[in-house]
């Protein structure tokens, strides 16, 4: 009788343990989309031509969502270097915005494993605002779409990886970290 009560109980805890727990919305627009497109391309990395297919679609997604307006939102980035630069015959201070790794985050985040650049046409106002190598959420106008050839799948033996690309925003605001 204890071993039926046993093998009952063991057939119980195993069903429970095969439940995958439920995805829940982070709120942060590139993360959720990255998940969604992961989760509607599940043989992404069946085999190097499905690859090639599934990052092609990948690809042109990205550059499609760099058009929508909610594209920063709540995205965490570090401002990694402030640079002159000359757009349209002006002088122009640009900071340049990465996609960052974060040993506090979930293990299993994606933030962890994409990237993204975001170069940002700043005022000089908001660059005393800025200190580098600093965490924050922006928010801005997209300035200059980025270019399907920056935008990649990293495949890397069990690693998958997620480059997001390469664009320029005129930032209307940001929030420290």
């Amino acid at each position: 009788m204890k071993k039926l009560a046993f093998l009952f109980l063991a057939i119980a805890f195993a069903s429970c343990s095969n439940e995958k727990p439920k995805e829940v919305s982070t709120g942060i627009f590139l993360e959720d989309q990255l998940k969604d497109f992961i989760a509607s391309n599940p043989d992404w990395t069946k085999d190097e031509a499905k690859e090639k297919e599934i990052t092609e679609k990948f690809k042109h997604k990205m550059i499609n969502l760099s058009n929508e307006a909610d594209f920063l939102k709540d995205m965490p980035l570090k401002l990694e270097a402030v640079k002159d630069t000359v757009i349209n015959e002006q002088e122009t201070k640009m900071a340049i915005f990465k996609a960052y790794g974060d040993t506090s985050r979930n293990k299993s985040s994606l933030l962890n494993y994409m990237q993204l650049q975001v170069s940002g046409i700043v005022s000089d106002a908001q660059l005393a605002k800025l200190p580098v190598q600093k965490n924050y959420i922006i928010t801005g106008t997209l300035y200059k779409q980025g270019k399907r050839a920056d935008v990649k799948f990293i495949h890397v033996a069990d690693f998958n990886g997620y480059d997001l690309g390469k664009y320029t925003f005129l930032i209307t605001g940001f929030k420290p970290l």
